[in-house]
């Protein structure tokens, strides 16, 4: 005796059915995981300012030992002073090797200086690309953050640094509009901002705030 099966497909009922259900669990499914890579994007965020105020602090320690905390990095072509990465704090070290310092503090420097990654980043130690240097987007997905330098004016320079696979805002507002300053609240973007610090009215100004209105 032959036994013969008969292969039953899915009614057309059956598929809408499935269907139907697919994209109820995607509708509900989808907000969280964009408020999980939102909630990962703020956290990497606040990791970077951490590591931004114990850089500053570790540079600082060295600048005053070196004697080097009243020294600014004013951009326009004076002369930086360096405080070694490595080594005793009263090592002579350069833009090759030596965190570019403003008033003691990692300072923030355009090209025209002393080279973009001697300051802030390279006390940072991070994997950053220049975003203005690097447009390809995946080119740049490569590396963990992007930054980009804004010079308001002679004095007030800020540095963008955001997660990598967000572009950071070609431009944004501050309070103290093209004089720099805090970024204004309803700036969007997934970044920290932070100044080259500077003198006025007989005081250090420095300034370092997250943006993530649009992380």
């Amino acid at each position: 005796m032959i036994n013969s099966h008969r292969m039953k497909g899915f009614t057309l009922i059956e598929l809408v059915v499935v269907i139907v259900i697919l994209g109820i669990l995607a509708a509900t499914a989808a907000p969280k995981f964009m408020n999980l890579q939102k909630d990962a994007r703020i956290s990497k965020l606040n990791g970077l300012m951490a590591a931004i105020r114990s850089a500053e602090s570790l540079t600082r320690s060295k600048a005053i030992i070196a004697g080097l905390d009243n020294y600014p990095a004013l951009n326009d072509g004076t002369p930086v002073k360096f405080v070694c990465v490595n080594g005793a704090a009263t090592d002579t070290c350069d833009k090759n090797n030596g965190i570019a310092v403003s008033y003691g503090y990692p300072a923030v420097l355009t090209d025209a200086v002393a080279g973009k990654e001697s300051g802030i980043l390279r006390a940072l130690d991070i994997d950053a690309v220049d975003a203005d240097a690097v447009t390809d987007y995946a080119t740049r997905r490569q590396h963990d953050w992007q930054y980009r330098i804004k010079a308001w004016n002679s004095k007030v320079v800020q540095i963008l640094i955001g997660p990598s696979d967000i572009d950071l805002p070609a431009t944004y507002e501050t309070v103290n509009g093209h004089a720099g300053g805090a970024v204004k609240e309803t700036s969007q973007g997934c970044y920290i901002v932070h100044d080259n610090p500077y003198e006025e009215n007989g005081s250090i100004k420095r300034m370092t705030m997250i943006v993530d209105g649009n992380c």
